[in-house]
């Protein structure tokens, strides 16, 4: 088999057969960063085997030379031309999307920052801006002048307990930089968009995301104030470019109810399947060449 037809059919694998299978995967639960990186692997493998196979078909010809380079036809002789000039052109478009997502997100979060400076005050939730909103939420604006917003809503209804809980998550959230995550799931659902990938792949980073921020909060904070402030702000309302403590609730909520941290056997293993779905395509190339 041709590394194109090989490329191609790990293209189709990437994009439309194994997002349903790690959709929901109870590994990725319990490790959930590394379930966000498995996805960003694998929608890198699936944007670099379209690429790859673009440039197969425009250069099919073997490059039987020392070295994974040269025999992947990435020598310094070869990146230069149709073929490679093509492949690039191929991933010019995810890294587009990725930069306007992040631009968008920037400019939404700036307009919000502008509104929350005029209508909330500080002082009463030491390290957040107090927003007089009789709806409970709570939510941060990540970001270089990032914001913890909390309602008087939520400061309302939530004991101390459950509020110090719902603090610590957002402050994951900041700390993580789980925005950028998010930016670059939305950039890769956009170019996949009619596949499984695409469909898939920004809801489950984000969810992910927020187990992982709670998986932070469970340092300080017990399972079950953490669990009542999610309950008490799963109806609240946040900015589209906001990370909200109220997301996914009830998945959420029945997760802390059984929470388990994986054991580091698992960890090793599924550690190496973001490096082998990135790494994949280019073995690929070399596969047919080898033989």
């Amino acid at each position: 088999m041709t590394a194109a037809a090989l490329l191609a059919l790990w293209a189709v694998l990437t994009a439309a057969v194994l997002p349903p299978l790690l959709a929901g995967a109870r590994w990725t639960r319990r490790a959930p960063l590394l379930g966000v990186l498995t996805w960003h692997a694998l929608g890198l493998s699936a944007a670099g085997s379209v690429a790859l196979t673009v440039r197969q078909l425009i250069d099919p010809a073997p490059h039987h030379h020392a070295g994974l380079l040269h025999l992947c036809g990435l020598s310094p002789e070869a990146v230069s031309g149709t073929a490679p000039a093509a492949a690039a052109l191929v991933l010019l478009y995810p890294a587009a999307l990725l930069l306007h997502s992040l631009a968008t997100a920037r400019r939404g979060r700036r307009r919000h920052r502008a509104l929350l400076d005029l209508a909330a005050h500080r002082g009463q939730v030491p390290g957040a801006l107090l927003l007089e909103h009789p709806t409970p939420t709570i939510y941060c604006l990540p970001g270089r002048h990032s914001r913890i917003v909390v309602s008087r809503g939520a400061l309302t209804a939530l004991t101390p307990p459950q509020l110090a809980a719902a603090l610590a998550h957002e402050r994951a959230h900041l700390t993580g930089r789980h925005h950028l995550a998010t930016c670059a799931a939305e950039a890769l659902a956009r170019t996949f968009a009619p596949l499984p990938l695409g469909r898939l792949v920004s809801a489950e980073v984000r969810t992910l995301l927020e187990m992982a921020a709670d998986d932070r909060a469970l340092r300080a904070h017990g399972p079950h104030a953490l669990a009542g402030a999610m309950g008490v702000v799963a109806t609240g309302l946040a900015p589209a470019a906001a990370l909200t403590a109220g997301h996914q609730a009830l998945a959420r909520i029945e997760r802390l109810a059984d929470h388990r941290p994986a054991p580091r056997p698992l960890l090793v293993l599924t550690a190496t399947a973001p490096a082998a779905l990135a790494v994949l395509p280019l073995l690929l190339v070399c596969l047919p060449h080898l033989a």
